[in-house]
Parts: C-alpha cells; structure tokens; sequence
C-alpha cells in the first residue's frame, strides 16, 4: 500500500508508524541484519541439500502471516475509531507475536526432525528385533516431521482481524497463512504416506483436513469483508 495514502486515510496515524519512514530511520546494521537472515535462509533453501525443504519454507510463510497480523493489529491499537475492539486487537496482537516467534522456530525444527526421520533409515536391521525397533523409529521420527508443518496452520486463526486502512495487509497476511497450510499439508501427507502402519498417522490427517476445511470457509468470509470494507 502507497505510505502517501496510508498517511491520508488512517485515524490519527502517527508518521513513525508508516513502513517505509521506520525502515528509512531503522539502524543502518538491524535493517542489515533482518535483510541477511531473509536472504541467507532462502539460499539454503535453494541449495541442493534435502533441508531445508518444503516444511520449513511451510513455517517461514506462516512466520510472515503471522508478523503481518501483528502489524495490522498493532495499527488499530489506540485508533479512537477502533476503540471498541482495541481489547480485541491486544490479544490478537500478542497471539500473532508468539505465534512468529514459534514459526521462526519452527523452520529449523522442520529441517531437524527431517535429520532425525533420515538418520532412522540408517539403523541397524539385521535381526527381526532391529527390524522392529528401526520401524518404530522410523514412524516416530515421520510423525515428529509431520506434526511441525501441521502446526504452522495455526496462523490461521489471526489472519481475520485488523484496521480497515490496512485490510489489505490483513489478507496478505492471511495468504501467507494459508499457502503455509497448504504447502505443510503435502509435508504431512506425504511423511504419514512413508509410515508402513499408515494407521497411526490418521488423527493426524483427519486434523488436517478439519483445517483445510475451516481454512476454506475463512477465506470465503474475508472475500467478503475485502470486498465490502476494503471495496476490493
């Protein structure tokens, strides 16, 4: 959104809060520092190694959700406009923050799990006991990587809030959260696929298609709210 017309239609909106002004006054080496460690992990990304792979771009995706909830939330706090849901938004705010911070985390816990489900392939499996330890191993290590990307859909469920001059945000935020779902669902599917007891992943699928399902009906109702508030 153009920072000119940010700056004309929000409710008291102080300078210091329009993107472009914090990141032109941000400290030279913290802008630095923030743009490195974007770019470093999507050079990993692209690098021909297994991780980090589609599970921790699945977390980095719902991280970005989840960090634009917090700024749209933080940009109706002490609006009068919005001071009706300025509790509301507090919570959705401090919601979304942690929720970031668990995603960020998440992205090196995906490629870990994944390290530990490939390591597994590597014992032992000369006896008929070594068999079955390995195979236990192997379906705990699988479920382990499953279970973080299902995790990132969680950022979902702040995707719906914000101020209207910057609803905009709000669904981008929102996109994010679902491609994070989408690109964690594949992860979950094809890890419990891998399982020679398929069985013990499909709590884990029929929680994932209940999010799917939730997640469908949210983006019809933001559809909605972007066409009828954002007039979009």
């Amino acid at each position: 959104m153009d920072a000119a017309v940010w700056y004309t239609q929000l409710d008291q909106f102080d300078k210091e809060q329009i993107l472009e002004s914090r990141l032109f006054s941000a400290p030279a080496a913290a802008a630095s520092s923030s743009a490195d460690s974007g770019f470093s992990f999507i050079e990993q990304l692209a690098a021909p190694t297994p991780t980090p792979g589609g599970g921790s771009a699945a977390a980095f995706a719902g991280a970005m959700g989840a960090g634009l909830v917090a700024m749209v939330a933080g940009l109706t706090i002490g609006k009068k406009k919005y001071a009706e849901v300025e509790a509301e938004m507090q919570a959705v705010r401090v919601v979304a923050e942690n929720l970031c911070r668990e995603l960020t985390q998440a992205v090196d816990d995906d490629a870990s799990s994944f390290e530990v489900l490939m390591a597994t392939f590597k014992l032992p499996k000369d006896t008929d006991e070594q068999k079955s330890k390995r195979s236990a191993a192997i379906a705990q290590a699988t479920l382990n990587a499953a279970h973080i990307p299902l995790h990132v859909s969680l950022a979902l469920k702040c995707a719906q809030h914000g101020n209207v001059n910057a609803i905009s945000d709000a669904m981008s935020g929102f996109a994010m959260s679902r491609a994070a779902l989408t690109a964690a669902g594949y992860n979950v599917k094809i890890n419990i696929n891998s399982l020679e007891d398929k069985s013990a992943g499909d709590k884990m699928l029929s929680e994932l298609a209940e999010l799917e399902k939730q997640a469908d009906k949210l983006e019809k109702e933001i559809r909605v709210v972007m066409k009828e508030r954002g007039g979009i």
